[in-house]
């Protein structure tokens, strides 16, 4: 019996699809389709009822699941080296010039020993990076319940604009969405959940502000702020932190109705992430400081999100 051939069962049961499942683990569909008749044969009884294309476990298959989730789950924490020092983290655009930093510095006073390996993407690809075993822990900008994880919601923060000093709103505390019509805006990219809650929030509003630039890197957005090319919106926290630089502006947003295609309205709620399998020793520290620190960022003064 052959690990691949465990995680081919699990990830087709949690997909509901051989499609969906060769998709998730970019093999194609016929190889898929033998790994599961393999396993079958080898425990000897079938694991899958067979509906149109969904597909549903018999009696057996469920208890095989169980037992081979529980499998992977130690395999990977075996990967993990969970009596180890080291610790892989996934983390998410967003939390790369606030959060992160600040809780890596905390992180290594409290655990000098320990090596800290870190990889980034949008929220959906930290989950990914978590449901692989690529990472332990996520920070993620999008902590939502999904099967399989453990979610440990962090803070709430809203958004705000983020404005060169020259723009026609700048001395102003509160700006209202419909401000935002027609102004040159820097944005993240289509496939970011930030710029879908957004186009849903411009459309309802029917707004159209002047696009000049999609990127899905933060950093890039802040220079590009900072060079004059336009406003952006992003957590409030990033704001904060980028408005301590000369000549840039953060500016909360009215709270507005916004539609049910955008349920997070004009906030995030950052998160951490693991397996339902019990965290190391290790990623127990990270956490226990991450909930720690994440009280700072709920405090009412906007400075004190500053770390």
């Amino acid at each position: 019996m052959q690990l691949h051939h465990i995680e081919a069962f699990v990830t087709v049961v949690e997909y509901g699809t051989v499609t969906e499942a060769s998709h998730r683990l970019r093999i194609a569909q016929p190889a898929l389709s033998r790994y599961i008749h393999t396993l079958e044969k080898e425990l000897g009884q079938p694991l899958f009822d067979h509906h149109g294309r969904r597909l549903h476990l018999t009696p057996f298959g469920q208890w095989a699941y169980d037992k081979a989730r529980h499998i992977l789950e130690e395999t990977r924490s075996f990967a993990q080296g969970r009596n180890g020092r080291n610790l892989n983290l996934g983390a998410s655009l967003t939390t790369l010039t606030t959060f992160l930093p600040a809780a890596i510095r905390e992180f290594r006073e409290c655990a000098p020993d320990s090596e800290i390996h870190v990889e980034t993407g949008l929220s959906a690809d930290i989950y990914e990076l978590v449901g692989n075993g690529r990472a332990e822990v996520g920070i993620v900008s999008d902590a939502s319940p999904r099967a399989s994880y453990r979610v440990i919601p962090l803070f709430t923060d809203p958004l705000w604009v983020l404005c060169p000093a020259d723009t026609p709103w700048h001395d102003m505390d509160v700006l209202s969405i419909q401000e935002l019509h027609g102004q040159p805006m820097i944005m993240m990219t289509q496939r970011t959940l930030l710029r879908s809650d957004l186009d849903a929030l411009f459309r309802s509003h029917s707004i159209s502000p002047d696009i000049r630039m999609e990127v899905d890197n933060v950093d890039v957005i802040q220079r590009m702020v900072s060079a004059g090319l336009g406003a952006t919106i992003l957590p409030r926290s990033v704001c904060i932190e980028a408005s301590q630089r000369e000549g840039w502006r953060a500016i909360a947003l009215e709270n507005p109705e916004y539609p049910s295609s955008a349920p997070r309205g004009l906030s995030r709620i950052f998160g951490l992430i693991t397996l339902l399998a019990e965290p190391s020793p290790i990623a127990w520290t990270w956490i226990d400081l991450c909930v720690e620190m994440a009280r700072k960022f709920q405090q009412v003064d906007p400075k004190a999100l500053v770390l």
